[in-house]
């Protein structure tokens, strides 16, 4: 891989990682009580337009559709800054956070087989093939792989859903992948696998608060000029 190929996209990638959310802003969001609030303050950082067109009333099933129309969007923008060789690997692996949607649980058979068909798309690039595993089992542990690296090192092996635990480390381990392989797709899916799990938290913090929150108007919180979309 040339470096030049990369440079246009490194560039709009970069400027992109700038602007993912910090921990701060994870911290005001998760000390949120309402659905109304976390909205209020999610749209007023980086996160505001996954959100655009939501509010407080909007039923989950929305939630989740829109949600993952904008991930479809997203990968389709960065696939589009990338030399034309690898944007149909980079589409591919804007479809893993779809697998276990498709089947719970996920199977080891369907696991391999997507990771091969992604691997396939590199072609005649082995460096970048063998780091496209490490990429992927960050972002889905039950990929081929993931399982038996956590065994080794004694971890715990629990559903994607419920990995808050191990979030941290993955997303430490996803951003050393991209500040060393930024001129590379490597960056390109190590950046998604980030924004990924950002919307993943995103949407959990959302949708446990529109289930489980208190209702609307009986002591909920309020924040001046909190406006429903």
């Amino acid at each position: 891989m040339q470096r030049l190929d990369f440079a246009y996209a490194r560039a709009r990638l970069q400027a992109r990682h700038s602007g993912l959310p910090d921990a701060r802003l994870w911290r005001q969001l998760e000390a949120s009580h309402t659905a109304a609030h976390y909205l209020t303050l999610a749209r007023t950082g980086p996160l505001g337009p996954w959100l655009a067109g939501l509010s407080e009333a909007t039923e989950v099933p929305r939630i989740e559709a829109h949600l993952r129309a904008r991930w479809q969007a997203y990968v389709a923008e960065v696939a589009s800054w990338q030399p034309a060789r690898w944007q149909a690997a980079t589409r591919w692996f804007g479809t893993l956070p779809g697998l276990p949607l498709i089947e719970q649980p996920l199977r080891a058979d369907r696991a391999a087989g997507w990771l091969q068909a992604w691997q396939r798309l590199a072609g005649d690039a082995p460096a970048v093939a063998a780091l496209m595993p490490d990429v992927a089992v960050k972002l889905m542990p039950r990929l081929p792989g993931a399982m038996v690296a956590r065994q080794a090192k004694g971890g715990p092996i629990g559903a994607v859903a419920g990995r808050s635990a191990r979030a941290e480390t993955e997303r430490q381990a996803l951003l050393k992948l991209f500040r060393r392989h930024a001129a590379s797709p490597v960056g390109a899916w190590a950046h998604l696998a980030l924004v990924a799990l950002n919307l993943e938290r995103l949407r959990g913090g959302l949708v446990a608060r529109l289930l489980l929150g208190p209702p609307q108007g009986a002591g909920a919180s309020t924040v001046p000029g909190a406006q429903a979309a």
